[in-house]
């Protein structure tokens, strides 16, 4: 068995473990996604951790990512709060932290 290694730069947060097939219906069912933006997940490890994310792109190997003052005043960022949290309601989860800049590295 082999290891897979990746890195992404990120916006959004950590929910509790959520069956795989309503995550996956849930996020299916995105009416306003390509008007709002889409909401993604991401697993750490073997569905040790779950990120709901909206931002997320991958960084490659020996490259970097930068985060400047500017992604902190991005104007996505109140719609990307908003689908965050009403995906997260919809999974149960009304209670979850606020959404971040996130550096997410997996290794499973």
């Amino acid at each position: 068995m082999g290891l897979y290694h990746s890195v992404y730069r990120a916006y959004g947060f950590e929910i509790p473990a959520v069956d795989i097939d309503t995550l996956d219906a849930a996020l299916a069912d995105q009416p306003d996604g390509e008007r709002l933006g889409r909401v993604h997940h991401q697993y750490l490890g073997d569905f040790e951790k779950t990120f709901l994310l909206t931002e997320c792109k991958e960084v490659e190997a020996c490259d970097f990512a930068r985060l400047t003052p500017d992604d902190f005043q991005r104007y996505e960022l109140p719609v990307w709060n908003t689908v965050l949290h009403n995906m997260a309601v919809r999974l149960g989860h009304e209670v979850h932290p606020e959404p971040a800049w996130l550096l997410i590295h997996d290794h499973s």
